[in-house]
């Protein structure tokens, strides 16, 4: 398209630029390229170039250098190059984006990405956009967007453009033993407190055999909790006076689980089914009947939950 100026350049300045538009996502976007490296003179230049033109701005440096890069993301300036492409007005950030890509074998979805997808089935919530699941979790649009998109590689989301919106979708009908080979236990750690100690810990919710006792027909009389690790750390930082055990020495000690995410955000009082089979699958011995039978009742009602 032809570039309309609303302000005019130094020729000096327009010499050292090849200044040309595309359009990404149905938005028009002016690259200029240019071979320059000194920090000082593209800051001056960017602010030059940002008064005159009403588009969006990507600045096109081949191969650009690591102390540039760190400047221009700092200050969500976008940038193409050989390596990245990085446009935080439309959420796009790739990196390595010539290395050959390595097919993927077992790999496991991030954390981020396995919290949104259990809380998606589990509050039947079909329907995601990057604003409200960055809401719900407490993060960044643009780690929303990684962790969606990352969802829609492995074909368990769909997304539809609506102009410049993504909405994504649930897909129906995922086998379960291929999603579970995606999803990883949420338990990090165990660690046994004192009974006394429970109410230093208001936030947490019912799991492991607890939380099965609940779904499933099977008899637990022993409390355990889950906790996000974080949250459990910030905790005993503020309260020093909280005795911390790794085994359970003493049968009044109480069992807490500390999760790689928080179970409240996707169920309050106890956890939900999906994570609760992940926890557990792995640690039930086959020679408890009671047990495994249990976990296969689980197992079926996290099957309807999926379709």
């Amino acid at each position: 398209m032809k570039l309309e100026y609303k302000k005019s350049l130094p020729v000096a300045i327009k010499s050292n630029y090849e200044i040309f538009t595309i359009k990404i996502e149905n938005v028009n976007v002016v690259v200029l390229h240019t071979n320059e490296q000194d920090l000082q003179s593209i800051k001056k230049h960017l602010s030059l170039f940002k008064e005159a033109f009403s588009l969006p701005l990507a600045l096109s440096i081949a191969n650009i250098s690591n102390s540039t890069k760190k400047y221009l993301i700092e200050n969500s300036l976008s940038f193409i190059s050989n390596e990245s492409i990085y446009l935080p007005q439309l959420l796009i950030y790739l990196k390595d984006i010539n290395t050959k890509r390595k097919k993927r074998i077992n790999k496991k979805l991030s954390k981020l990405a396995q919290t949104i997808l259990i809380y998606s089935y589990t509050q039947q919530h079909f329907e995601l956009d990057i604003n409200e699941s960055a809401a719900i979790f407490n993060v960044t649009k643009m780690s929303t967007s990684r962790a969606l998109n990352e969802l829609v590689a492995y074909e368990l989301l769909t997304v539809c453009l609506y102009g410049r919106k993504h909405k994504y979708s649930l897909n129906s009908n995922i086998e379960i033993d291929n999603l579970m080979k995606l999803l990883k236990s949420p338990v990090q750690d165990r660690v046994f407190v004192k009974e006394k100690d429970l109410v230093y810990f208001e936030k947490k919710v019912k799991a492991s055999y607890s939380a099965l006792s609940v779904y499933a027909n099977i008899t637990n009389k022993k409390a355990i909790y889950a906790l996000e690790k974080k949250q459990f750390e910030k905790i005993l930082e503020h309260k020093n006076s909280i005795s911390i055990y790794e085994k359970e020495y003493d049968n009044e000690l109480i069992e807490i689980e500390l999760w790689r995410y928080s179970p409240l955000q996707i169920q309050s009082e106890i956890v939900d089914k999906i994570s609760l089979y992940l926890s557990l699958k792995n640690n039930v011995s086959i020679q408890d009947n009671r047990v495994m039978d249990a976990m296969s009742e689980l197992y079926t009602d996290i099957k309807g939950i999926l379709q």
